[in-house]
């Protein structure tokens, strides 16, 4: 899975894979190994590339607080997950709204058609991806004017589903008096 870190003002991605007691991280085109072990209540001893560090992890309001070689780093740490579900929290408001797949998967339902009025928090699409079905929902109300996806069909990260256009009570006048 892809984690997105950010320290300061840099940010990396990275990608994770397990195997036994080791994990391989990846970022920026450079691949480490790394060795975890837990020590005791948030203490760890953390071998990467053969060279041992031990720090302490907390979580302080929703942020990781890392004390290594005795310097406090402040990481702000997302999911891919994580990552798709605030952006779509941030791009809400008025206007047309773009329903897309936050990472690769299969549509294993579909909910609506062209000229259906949806609610905000409806359900429109199921999409299964990592072994994980995800409903996505409208997130205001209006009227679907495309559907670009069918039950079954796979779909790539970023792939537009649907279409909602503002209700007709929200759309702008054309021609209106002034």
């Amino acid at each position: 899975m892809k984690y997105f870190t950010k320290v300061g003002e840099t940010e990396r991605e990275f990608v994770f894979a397990r195997h036994g007691n080791r994990i391989d991280a990846t970022s920026d085109g450079r691949s480490f190994a790394i060795d975890l072990a837990s020590v005791g209540d948030g203490t760890f001893s953390i071998l990467v590339d053969g060279r041992c560090y031990d720090c302490v992890i907390d979580r302080q309001e929703g942020r990781s607080i890392v004390l290594v070689k005795g310097e406090r780093i402040v990481v702000d740490v997302e999911d891919e997950r994580e990552r798709a579900a605030h952006a779509v929290a941030s791009a809400k408001g008025g206007g047309k709204q773009i329903l897309e797949a936050a990472m690769p998967g299969v549509v294993v339902d579909l909910r609506v058609a062209v000229g259906d009025v949806v609610e905000e928090g409806q359900v429109l699409v199921i999409l299964e991806a990592m072994k994980m079905q995800n409903p996505l929902a409208a997130e205001g109300p209006g009227v679907v004017s495309k559907v670009l996806c069918q039950k079954g069909q796979a779909v790539a990260g970023g792939s537009v589903l649907v279409e909602i256009d503002p209700p007709e009570s929200e759309s702008p006048e054309v021609g209106a008096a002034q």
